[in-house]
């Protein structure tokens, strides 16, 4: 059994790509284990009087003094973010009759992806051309389908 991993953001292009997946590649997808993967990002400070709290490519900036009381909630906030995203792309899934497993973790998200691969023997990454992984799946086994977003002629 192979494992995939889908990597998804909050936009609504990343749930496109969940769908386009369990669509055009389900002979793959329904012989193997299923992972979805949404990052939660560190906080960061800058400058030290500004926490940030980013999701994806939203950012939200608090202009106050940093404290680990502040600290907690940002993080806090970031992970119902996380699992929200991860709900909505679970309920896709068994929409499609595939079960999969969500992960979701704090840091960069290259720095993730290689830990996961390795510790889950992820075969088969899906992303959107957003996302570039390509050194991620370096030296390993696993395979990286890049799906490109298709331009609507409406």
């Amino acid at each position: 059994m192979k494992n995939v991993m889908l990597i998804i953001d909050e936009s609504n292009a990343s749930y496109d790509l969940l769908i386009w997946a369990l669509e055009n590649q389900k002979d793959t997808i329904e012989s193997s284990k299923v992972f979805i993967f949404a990052t939660q990002p560190q906080n960061s400070f800058t400058p030290p009087t500004v926490l940030s709290s980013s999701v994806g490519f939203a950012q939200i900036f608090y202009p106050f003094s940093p404290n680990s009381e502040l600290i907690r909630l940002a993080q806090e906030k970031n992970m119902k973010i996380a699992l929200g995203i991860l709900e909505k792309a679970k309920k896709i899934c068994l929409n499609h009759g595939i079960k999969a497993e969500t992960i979701t973790d704090v840091g960069d998200p290259k720095d993730l992806i290689r830990k996961i691969i390795q510790e889950r023997n992820i075969n088969l990454i899906v992303t959107s051309d957003q996302q570039s992984l390509k050194k991620c799946t370096q030296n390993t086994d696993c395979s990286l389908l890049v799906v490109k977003k298709r331009l609507r002629k409406d």
